[in-house]
């Protein structure tokens, strides 16, 4: 009984190893295995395996316009820059400069200075955390980023909604930020946020009405011919992928040439 007991224990171990040599093999051979690898196995990060799309397939995509950029920050890493420019030929860059009341986003200052040296008009965000002070995050925001002629206007981007106070509240909290902002740089800054938030609080409430508007929206039913007339930035895409950045990546349509060049300081 013991030898044949140890019998069946070789012969299960050895099915043990093929299977391995086989997922292994599986791994690096077949990319949708890899994908399913990652995704019971891995961090999450990189469960699509997607190929590098070029620029030119985007603004293929929609014709009628013709300013086409996108929105980093540190989870996008170490940007090879020259390499962006160089193969997309993006007409604008915004980048994360800070978040909440305490964050400085790490690849901000190299971000903000290889733009400025690829001659790419650049334009630095603010990610608004509804839960903290909105005073010290637009002071965050003005210690932080030093704007140049060129620059455009700071944007303020909100995505979630405050867990501790009311949403009149979370709305005197970012006409608090933005008036500040506007107060020192003299210029009027951006809202960016996704359409259902933006329709469920910024749409109907007037004082909202004087900030240009930066729409986050996916939905390929939209119509890019029937934008609302109110939006001067629409991300159109979560999942880029081009040369010079190794993940995904926020790719915007400037839908307004006049806009382009009055949203600049």
């Amino acid at each position: 009984m013991a030898k044949r007991r140890k019998g069946r224990g070789r012969k299960f171990l050895w099915v043990v190893l093929a299977v391995a040599v086989v997922a292994v093999g599986g791994y690096f051979s077949f990319p949708y295995l890899k994908k399913y690898y990652n995704r019971f196995f891995g961090d999450g990060q990189n469960e699509e395996v997607t190929s590098v799309v070029p620029m030119k397939t985007y603004r293929e995509m929609y014709p009628q316009y013709n300013l086409f950029g996108i929105d980093v920050s540190e989870y996008q890493g170490d940007i090879d820059w020259a390499t962006m420019v160089d193969k997309n030929k993006i007409d604008f860059a915004f980048v994360r400069a800070t978040a909440g009341n305490d964050t400085k986003d790490k690849n901000f200052a190299e971000n903000w200075r290889q733009l400025k040296r690829y001659n790419v008009p650049r334009g630095a965000y603010h990610y608004y955390r509804p839960n903290e002070n909105s005073t010290e995050q637009a002071d965050l925001f003005i210690r932080t980023v030093r704007l140049e002629k060129g620059d455009f206007v700071p944007v303020l981007d909100i995505e979630k909604y405050s867990k501790v106070q009311s949403i009149t509240s979370l709305k005197n909290g970012l006409l608090n930020w933005l008036t500040i902002v506007e107060e020192h740089y003299n210029v009027v800054p951006i809202i960016y946020t996704y359409s259902n938030f933006y329709e469920k609080v910024i749409t109907d409430d007037k004082r909202f009405r004087k900030y240009p508007i930066w729409i986050a929206h996916y939905s390929e039913k939209e119509n890019p011919k029937k934008l609302p007339s109110e939006w001067v930035f629409w991300q159109f895409c979560e999942d880029g992928r081009l040369e010079g950045i190794e993940t995904n990546v926020d790719i915007d349509i400037c839908c307004s040439a006049e806009k382009f060049r009055t949203l600049r300081k």
